[in-house]
């Protein structure tokens, strides 16, 4: 199993440079025309390469239960965690008009994608699988974002929100993986989705940074100490012991184990600020979610991902 050290060395990296992105914002050095535009070569371009070029011939996806299991708990675990977070908001005393249903969102979803596959890259260079498996897993989390997530914060489903660019080269990477046509695709084709997928990673992580600072405004402090201690015992705590305990005990792959373990450790999602922004929510009270997160799981990210592997060793 890898070290604390070494753990703590792929983690690190990915922070740096959300802290990076985010000074760059609030350094008035990104514009937001930038911004957006980065984002849609992202969202269109970048990452739908990045998946084409991980996931069809990927040894973790050869039988089609591994891609159910991965589906099936990228929703069941984040709406579990939705659910622990409203139990614990209400708990800590944050009411309806208070940020409650922001938090339980906020708090609920990990980033499951742009932090997690960096480091999953990172701890396992030799092995593949789980680095195919992270967007097959985000599908679930996406059905469990833009259906229940979406319907705590602004009572109705967003069905159509789901079908984007990642979400399309998931299900056609899954088509390509199963009927075994990835192998007909042409040398300089793939050569060519690896080098722009390559690019995905390091943008979108900045970019991160960036999105926090763009939304870091005036009064984000308000009431921010109990937001982020309870937004800590949920996703750092509660919701991560329940993640593991599911790679310990449920009979899934290895590699889907692994991949479970990393997002266990992973801090709050950034793109609930942006639905709390679009649905009526609390947006401070997201930013508020992430920022204590991010933060907190610099040091105990590495500490759960040791914990994890040693104890499921997978």
């Amino acid at each position: 199993m890898p070290s604390y050290f070494t753990i703590f060395s792929a983690t690190l990296p990915v922070f740096l440079v959300i802290g990076i992105g985010f000074f760059f914002h609030r350094r008035g050095w990104l514009g937001e025309d930038v911004e957006v535009g980065v984002m849609k070569l992202g969202l269109n371009l970048l990452f739908p390469c990045l998946i084409l070029s991980l996931v069809p011939g990927n040894p973790a996806l050869e039988k089609v239960s591994s891609a159910f299991w991965a589906i099936g708990l990228g929703f069941l675990l984040v709406v579990s965690a939705i659910g622990i977070a409203w139990v614990v908001a209400r708990i800590g005393g944050i009411r309806k008009g208070e940020g409650l249903r922001t938090f339980s969102i906020s708090a609920g979803i990990q980033n499951y994608g742009f932090v997690a596959l960096p480091i999953v890259m990172e701890l396992f260079p030799e092995n593949a699988g789980p680095a195919g498996l992270v967007f097959v897993h985000g599908i679930g989390v996406e059905i469990a974002m833009w259906t229940i997530g979406l319907a705590v914060m602004a009572g109705h489903a967003g069905f159509r929100s789901m079908i984007n660019g990642p979400f399309v080269a998931v299900l056609l990477a899954l088509i390509l993986n199963y009927t075994g046509l990835y192998r007909f695709v042409p040398g300089i084709l793939e050569t060519t989705m690896e080098m722009l997928g390559r690019c995905a990673i390091p943008m979108a992580i900045f970019m991160i940074g960036a999105t926090i600072g763009r939304y870091f405004k005036t009064g984000i402090f308000h009431d921010a100490f109990r937001v982020a201690s309870l937004s800590i015992l949920v996703r750092l705590v509660l919701a991560a012991g329940v993640i593991v305990c599911a790679a310990q005990f449920l009979p899934i792959s290895s590699d889907l184990k692994r991949l479970l373990v990393v997002q266990a450790a992973m801090p709050a999602a950034v793109f609930p600020i942006v639905l709390a922004r679009l649905f009526g929510g609390q947006p401070q009270v997201a930013i508020q979610v992430v920022i204590a997160t991010s933060f907190v799981g610099v040091i105990t990210a590495p500490l759960v991902i040791a914990w994890g592997l040693a104890w499921v060793n997978p």
